[in-house]
């Protein structure tokens, strides 16, 4: 309940901050919309969460918390965001075009599906890496470069998202190249 609570107010509050009207029947409309949203969002995916995750425990101060390290995060990943875009437009502008594309796979440390998502999300955010596959706690991503591929290495963006959800992360990443589609895992 203090979940779906907190889903509807953050809901409430994109839509009060974009629609910029603050008559009653407006913000009846909203919350409604929120709620509303709230309710289709829990019951499209009741019943999708395997016991494979960790789940998160459901109190407004935790919450509350998580919410708070989440914008501590942000401005992190738009800086390494920036200069991943740096990086790409580096190697574009390159007149002999250096990039060295590669997929590699790995295991992640993180245990709820929240940090497994903000982990898969943020890896795609960062240009120069896509996730192209997450699922059982794997991960198959494409890097365009062996500094891209570096910068998963070393496990950073990983340590990041452990420290939103307060769970463990490995100081570095194995990596796994994939060569060949018969070497993915499934």
């Amino acid at each position: 309940m203090v979940m779906w609570t907190a889903q509807s107010l953050v809901l409430f509050g994109v839509w009060l901050a974009f629609s910029g009207h603050l008559e009653r029947e407006y913000l009846a409309m909203g919350a409604l919309a929120a709620i509303g949203a709230t309710m289709a969002t829990h019951w499209l995916f009741a019943g999708t969460r395997d016991e494979r995750f960790a789940h998160p425990p459901h109190s407004f101060r935790w919450a509350a918390a998580t919410i708070f390290r989440l914008f501590l995060y942000l401005p992190w990943l738009a800086w390494e965001i920036f200069v991943s875009n740096l990086h790409v437009a580096a190697l574009v502008l390159n007149p002999w075009l250096p990039i060295r594309p590669s997929l590699v796979e790995f295991e992640t440390s993180l245990k709820s599906e929240h940090a497994q998502v903000l982990f898969a999300n943020s890896i795609t955010l960062t240009p120069g890496t896509v996730t192209v596959d997450a699922s059982d706690g794997t991960f198959l991503i494409h890097c365009l470069s062996a500094k891209s591929r570096l910068g998963l290495e070393d496990g950073s963006i990983q340590r990041k998202v452990a420290a939103v959800f307060q769970e463990s992360a490995p100081d570095r990443i194995a990596l796994r190249e994939i060569t060949d589609s018969e070497q993915v895992r499934r």
